[in-house]
């Protein structure tokens, strides 16, 4: 699954959109999010079922032909579409006027909310994107958010990566799954029973039972288990079908341990706290407290956006197989 920011776009000279889509696109990868740009002309043609699919901003030109910002905007939150929207426009003086609904005194008789302003000069627009844009994943990174996000996809990556053993099974040669049957039995099975053994042996002995148990890690093919599994089919991928894949991967397991399911499991603990009259959220990674900032939030979805393409490269290479 691809992490995606939704930009719905009212702009009715084509010349002028090539440019302004390859700076917003480049203001929304900044976040490491994919960006996605629809653009309108804000006539008749756009369709009620368009423009309620859901968006993460809205930007619209003021003046576009047929019609104005202030009257496509009542039309959208007439739709409840109460999406963030930044206008543009030449005559920015004018068009706050309108869109404020301010009378011939000034007041402000029916004022639209949720609406950011700039000039369509480029140098003052780019710079008003970009902080509208820091705002709105500000707002996406509400610890509720990415705890869905990031334990979605990790849930998709385990239903691939199980598809890439079923695929192993039925795709490759009796040798090939001698040395993958070999090395479950010897490295995952094996160890997990004597393992499973020593710790129930440990809980059986163990006064607190209760206690002891509730502590027991889970067992058989778990997480890592699997990756590690999933990290020897890339080998036989790369060594005997040539499948190309950075060096990075040949230690599959540890690295996706390393870069998705520490951080999945920190934040699927992670505890609410204040710093400086400021909400934080506080994890923890080999015993050292990690503080979930923006930064790191930055990183995580780098991280999904990275393993998702490898995972998708090693399925889709058994359609050559």
């Amino acid at each position: 699954m691809n992490i995606t920011f939704r930009v719905l776009w009212f702009e009715d000279e084509i010349s002028w959109r090539p440019s302004s889509e390859r700076k917003m696109k480049e203001i929304i990868e900044k976040h490491n999010l994919h960006p996605e740009i629809i653009w309108k002309k804000g006539d008749e043609n756009d369709s009620e079922d368009e423009l309620k699919k859901d968006y993460d901003l809205i930007l619209m030109d003021y003046e576009l032909r047929g019609t104005t910002g202030n009257v496509l905007i009542k039309r959208l939150r007439q739709l409840d579409i109460y999406t963030d929207v930044l206008f543009y426009s030449g005559n920015i003086e004018k068009m706050i006027k309108a869109l404020y609904n301010v009378n011939k005194n000034n007041d402000s008789i029916e004022p639209v909310d949720g609406i950011y302003f700039s000039d369509r000069k480029r140098e003052e627009l780019y710079p008003k994107l970009q902080k509208v844009v820091d705002k709105i994943v500000r707002r996406m990174q509400d610890i509720v958010s990415l705890r869905g996000v990031v334990l979605d996809n990790v849930s998709g990556f385990e239903s691939q990566m199980q598809n890439i053993l079923v695929l192993a099974i039925n795709k490759f040669s009796d040798g090939q799954l001698e040395k993958l049957n070999s090395y479950a039995k010897k490295k995952l099975v094996t160890p997990a029973k004597l393992d499973y053994i020593r710790k129930m042996e440990a809980i059986e002995n163990n006064s607190e039972v209760l206690k002891a148990i509730i502590q027991a890690p889970d067992y058989l093919l778990d997480s890592y288990k699997k990756a590690r599994l999933v990290g020897r089919v890339i080998d036989i991928l790369v060594n005997e079908y040539d499948v190309q894949l950075d060096e990075k991967y040949n230690k599959f397991a540890d690295t996706y341990f390393s870069e998705i399911i520490r951080y999945r499991n920190a934040l699927g603990h992670a505890m609410r706290s204040n710093s400086n009259n400021r909400e934080i959220y506080i994890g923890e990674i080999e015993g050292k407290a990690i503080i979930f900032n923006e930064e790191l939030f930055r990183k995580m979805r780098a991280n999904i956006n990275e393993y998702q393409n490898v995972i998708n490269i090693v399925e889709d290479a058994f359609n050559n197989i």
